[in-house]
């Protein structure tokens, strides 16, 4: 019997980048009937490719630019109990959606987040991402992002994203995040795969220039520290421990990047620590 799988890809560029995307998706081993669900953020559609016109693709057009309005958008059209977020510039490999379901069997997961590797240096996208899969609870998560993020329905019963978080809302971070946090409240299993990796573009933020590395980085910063205050519930301990270490990461990167003056890593760690403070403080 075939698997219904639902595959959310958001984006705001053109969609001639997402042929190759779409060709690998649906050309991954195993016994799935899968659909594509585009979330097109734009206000107005240039072209629309041939290779669209499918059946098994569904498109939506909003004019909205957050990230996470689009992603519920995107929950709201999915109708299958395994739904898939990848971002519109990955490369996934045959066996990744069978690896993925078959760990969610074995696990019985409810949510599962992947390693991202880059494509050319072939290192993690984050320092956080090992070769081992872990159990995520509130104190691990910072290995998972949404650039690979898989949701399993158990009861059809459908968590959505904070539309304050993430890209182009008024906190530009940390949705995934908080998506994890209020699974984790309702006692929802959820892991890190690092077998199923996928692989995107390389983080190119050390060629912007001074200003668009600060404004970047200043709005991660802010989400990451509104959405330690929005979930201070857990533990009010807790929390402030992660807030003081995430602080200090921050800081120590300063001093380091001083000593080499770096100025963009100098910029990028600044208007973090800077944009986690304001988060912090200013989320009600």
């Amino acid at each position: 019997m075939k698997k219904n799988i639902d595959v959310i890809i958001c984006t705001n560029k053109k969609l001639t980048v997402l042929k190759k995307l779409i060709r690998q998706i649906f050309f991954q081993r195993g016994n799935f009937f899968i659909k594509i669900i585009i979330i097109h953020q734009t206000h107005s559609v240039a072209l629309f490719p041939d290779f669209l016109n499918n059946k098994n693709i569904v498109y939506r057009n909003i004019k909205k630019q957050n990230l996470s309005v689009a992603k519920n958008t995107g929950l709201k059209i999915a109708n299958s109990n395994n739904i898939c977020f990848l971002d519109d510039d990955v490369y996934i490999k045959k066996n990744y959606f069978f690896d993925c379901i078959t760990f969610s069997k074995k696990k019985k997961c409810d949510l599962i987040f992947n390693k991202i590797i880059q494509q050319k240096s072939l290192k993690p996208l984050s320092k956080n991402m090992g070769n081992r899969d872990i159990k995520i609870n509130f104190l691990n998560s910072s290995c998972c992002l949404s650039s690979s993020m898989w949701i399993f329905l158990k009861n059809k019963k459908k968590f959505f994203f904070d539309e304050r978080f993430g890209l182009g809302a008024k906190y530009g971070s940390g949705e995934e995040t908080d998506y994890i946090f209020n699974n984790l409240k309702k006692k929802n299993s959820i892991y890190y795969l690092s077998k199923a990796s996928i692989y995107h573009p390389e983080d190119f933020s050390y060629q912007k220039n001074l200003t668009q590395v600060y404004d970047k980085f200043y709005s991660y910063g802010t989400g990451q520290g509104a959405l330690l205050k929005k979930n201070i519930d857990i533990s009010v301990i807790k929390i402030i421990y992660l807030f003081i270490i995430s602080l200090f990461r921050s800081f120590v990167a300063i001093l380091i990047y001083l000593i080499f003056f770096d100025k963009n890593n100098i910029i990028k760690y600044y208007s973090l620590l800077k944009g986690k403070i304001f988060g912090f403080i200013n989320y009600n």
